[in-house]
């Protein structure tokens, strides 16, 4: 489960269902309309039954149900008793005391049989939210000094037989603030933010035969902001792409200081025990992601991210009391220092070509001895972090709406739904074991001759490729036995065709090109 996206849902919902412009005077029923006009941009129902005792408004049985298209099933969320108390200031109080259960079901085209159901359990403590605001704009302020979340009753209906996996998910919040502000006009408009101290959680799997998973975790210094444009006639599923025609958009940033996780798989049987665990921490990461009728767009930049991997087996363990001592052990690890991603893909048909970025960045990569010790035990290779960075931007033509899911599904096999116009390699490095290589060009693609290069479009351009390392890096190879002289040899006369000599000791460099009538040229010879 990912908390860092799980969290800023959860905070979200709790501000809505759960700095203000102004202190117009807003009542119960002013929220309980907002709540549905929500429910109706996403083509759902709202319902419950109102009670008031002086100036306190209770809705009791509030569901949402949202069908799926076609009769394919639906999905109903249940909420727990929504108490409101208007202070007579123009404010509004929501009670939080007590646990609050939230149940969900989701049902496919046969209701009896395709149904999976659970309950997520949140107590809150010493919560506070507030209203303020007008009719049509409202601010939710929260803050408490912690809460508590389970779920529980969790039903995967014919997914999974009675003596199936048994599962838990438990977990613990500390301090936390925000605010959500709920607009309405043209668009339905949320936006909000969040700070949580931190989060522990503790998940469990246990199948009949006695194998236990157990994954226990943390985040600190959690933020969450987030700003979602509905468009009030409602939406599709099925053709997201109309919904980002007519307004929806999305944009949320998170930021966690601190993670780690640690999952412990225990799989018992009569000659065999055998206990493994994985762990992993991270420093502080940054996740944006964003989505409107221009692009869908997902960037990511985490830090000092270790991992571990460590197997025990005890043959012939003979007992349910599984001891670590005199197993046969195995434990690996790894360390990136930092990771990064940007990726950005437009989503919506046009004639005119729009832009593309894929890129990813690994730095400061390490292995332990251990993992080394697999295919160096020798100590041959130089074992200095690894880097490998790439970096690609390009224009694209859609030719259909990717997110309607209805015109995709119609399209054949010899159908594409989408050109390839240009490709920038801006940026691609790769340094490891002593060696490295660099590569910057520009290729445009002849989407009208799909024959030259074997059906894809006809490229050309050129690029330019900068090697250090490589003799010395085959030399280390052919020492450790890992290639043999005659592979080494074809290897070197390849670098030799492809390649000229580069400024340095053991550099080499290369001007690539693909002419427009076919030609593959390096460093000026047609070597196609």
């Amino acid at each position: 489960m990912t908390f860092k996206t799980s969290t800023a849902l959860l905070s979200v919902s709790f501000a809505a269902l759960t700095a203000s412009p102004s202190l117009a005077d807003i009542t119960a029923d002013d929220i309980w309309n907002s709540y549905q006009a929500i429910a109706e941009t996403v083509g759902g129902e709202l319902t419950a039954t109102t009670n008031r005792d002086g100036n306190t408004v209770v809705f009791a049985d509030a569901k949402l149900h949202i069908s799926f298209p076609g009769d394919e099933g639906s999905v109903d969320i249940l909420y727990p008793l929504l108490s409101y108390t208007e202070n007579g200031d123009g404010t509004l109080a929501m009670d939080l005391d007590g646990p609050q259960t939230y149940s969900f079901v989701v049902t496919g085209p046969n209701a009896e049989a395709d149904r999976i159901s659970a309950d997520m359990v949140i107590t809150y403590a010493d919560a506070e939210l507030i209203a303020t605001g007008d009719p049509d704009d409202i601010t939710f302020s929260y803050a408490m000094d912690g809460f508590e979340f389970e779920v529980q009753n969790l039903d995967l209906g014919e997914l999974k037989d009675p003596e199936d996996v048994n599962f838990s998910l438990t977990g613990t919040g500390s301090a936390t603030k925000g605010t959500s502000r709920l607009s309405l006009g043209d668009l339905v408009t949320l936006a909000g933010q969040s700070e949580i101290t931190g989060i522990d959680y503790s998940m469990q799997i246990a199948d009949p035969s006695g194998g236990i998973s157990t994954t226990n975790g943390s985040y600190e210094g959690m933020s969450n902001s987030s700003t979602i444009t509905l468009p009030t006639g409602g939406m599709s599923i099925m053709n997201l792409a109309g919904a980002l025609h007519d307004g929806l958009s999305i944009m949320a940033t998170s930021k966690i200081g601190g993670s780690n996780s640690k999952t412990v798989i225990v799989a018992d049987g009569n000659e065999v025990s055998s206990h493994t665990s994985q762990t992993m921490s991270a420093g502080p990461s940054t996740n944006t992601i964003s989505a409107n009728a221009d692009a869908f767009q997902l960037t990511a930049d985490g830090n000092q991210i270790q991992m571990a991997f460590k197997y025990d087996e005890n043959v012939n363990a003979g007992s349910d009391n599984i001891s670590v001592t005199g197993f046969s052990e195995t434990a690996l690890e790894g360390y990136v220092d930092r990771a990064t991603g940007d990726f950005r893909i437009p989503v919506s048909k046009s004639e005119e070509q729009q832009d593309f970025t894929f890129a990813f960045g690994l730095e400061g990569f390490d292995l332990d001895k251990n993992l080394w010790a697999l295919f160096d035990p020798s100590e041959i290779l130089p074992r200095e972090p690894a880097t490998l960075l790439l970096n690609l931007t390009g224009k694209t033509t859609l030719l259909q709406n990717l997110l309607n899911f209805e015109e995709m599904m119609q399209l054949s096999d010899g159908d594409v739904p989408a050109q390839l116009n240009e490709l920038s390699i801006n940026d691609l490095q790769i340094s490891a074991v002593g060696a490295s290589a660099s590569a910057t060009g520009d290729f445009a693609f002849d989407n009208d001759d799909l024959v030259s290069f074997d059906g894809i479009p006809a490229p050309s351009g050129n690029a330019e490729v900068q090697i250090s390392g490589a003799n010395g890096l085959i030399d280390k190879l052919i020492e450790m036995g890992l290639i043999a002289e005659s592979d080494a040899m074809g290897a070197r006369m390849m670098m030799g065709i492809l390649t000229v000599p580069g400024e340095g000791e053991d550099s080499l460099k290369s001007n690539l090109e693909i002419t427009e009538d076919g030609q593959i040229l390096a460093n000026g010879q047609r070597i196609k």
